[in-house]
């Protein structure tokens, strides 16, 4: 079939340069295309694994099956005013420029994030006090089983943080999103970096665009660059703990950040954790802990997955004995997979 490709070699399309081969790869551009490899996957009793950007997803050596790169394009602003219907492998961060440039905000926070508008709602990405949930109004997804395809709106997602109905489950393959942005400016500008970095360059009355601005730097500063370091960002999401807890580390750790969360739980810093627990530059053969940001685990030239999930392992160990909680990963890790029943 066309557009089929047998052992694909997935290294250049996942952003920790992971070596892996997929038995059978397409790229998808177009719904029909999409709809021809879903055909070809059930006449061969395929397993459906779906990657788009590769920037949150740990690769195995070999991934059986069918593997689906999500590369749909095309943005459409209005006609309501503030909606945008974006399809799902545009370029998360070129996308955020783009609704900055046609007057909008609300996704400013979430500059200079990798990966693929698709990948937003999965993990309900977020950074600088700011969720993708927070300006989602619906999605386009096709349900695998059924072949049909559904909408989906914020309630039916079911997002939390970094979590919705599509994480950890290929049942639906996400097409396109609904957003609903501000057409007035209002800063959130919570995160003293951001500011500092604002007043660096003398803006008092900042604009999106300065405050997009503001967050790459603050981002390019903190975290490895994946074209020189290959890596797939924050790698533990920060966990949230009782208030007691929080208080016990806090004396154990006087550094410890937290931000209150719901009944009376606090949501902490996994990287502050990390960090004061002197865990940078730890390794299992390639595979390291980033001495410039102690959440990103870094590929220094031939990682395996196993490398980096052994080191997850280790790390997730220490920090359950020492600190007794419980760090989860928050990229993906394949397999995850649909199979045709």
């Amino acid at each position: 079939m066309d557009g089929i490709i047998k052992n694909q070699n997935l290294g250049p399309l996942n952003t920790f340069r992971l070596k892996s081969s997929a038995e059978y790869y397409c790229r998808v551009s177009d719904r029909s295309l999409l709809k021809n490899a879903l055909k070809f996957a059930r006449d061969r009793d395929l397993a459906i694994n779906v990657i788009a950007g590769g920037s949150n997803v740990i690769l195995p050596e070999s991934l059986p099956g069918i593997t689906l790169q999500i590369d749909t394009r095309g943005i459409s602003y209005g006609p309501e005013e503030g909606k945008v219907v974006v399809a799902a492998g545009e370029n998360w961060h070129s996308f955020v420029i783009d609704t900055i440039d046609h007057g909008l905000s609300g996704l400013e926070n979430l500059s200079l994030i990798p990966g693929c508008v698709g990948a937003a709602p999965i993990q309900n990405i977020g950074a600088y006090g700011v969720e993708f949930a927070n300006v989602f109004e619906s999605l386009s997804a096709l349900d695998i089983e059924t072949g049909q395809w559904v909408t989906f709106d914020k309630s039916e997602c079911r997002f939390s943080y970094r979590e919705s109905i599509f994480r950890g489950s290929s049942k639906y393959i996400i097409a396109s999103v609904t957003l609903l942005l501000d057409t007035v400016f209002h800063p959130k500008l919570d995160y003293p970096g951001v500011l500092e970095a604002l007043k660096n360059e003398k803006v008092l009355l900042p604009t999106a665009k300065q405050v997009s601005e503001a967050i790459c730097s603050v981002r390019r500063e903190k975290l490895p660059d994946p074209l020189k370091l290959p890596n797939v960002g924050s790698f533990f999401k920060n966990p949230v703990i009782s208030r007691d807890r929080f208080l016990m580390l806090r004396d154990q750790f006087p550094n410890l950040i937290g931000w209150e969360q719901p009944e009376g739980a606090v949501k902490i810093s996994a990287a502050a954790v990390l960090e004061q627990m002197g865990l940078k530059g730890v390794s299992v053969g390639d595979a390291a802990v980033s001495t410039q940001h102690s959440l990103v685990i870094v590929n220094h030239g031939n990682a395996t997955s196993t490398q980096v999930l052994d080191l997850a392992a280790k790390i997730q160990d220490e920090v359950r004995e020492k600190c007794e909680v419980q760090l989860e990963l928050e990229p993906t890790v394949l397999p995850l997979r649909w199979v045709f029943s």
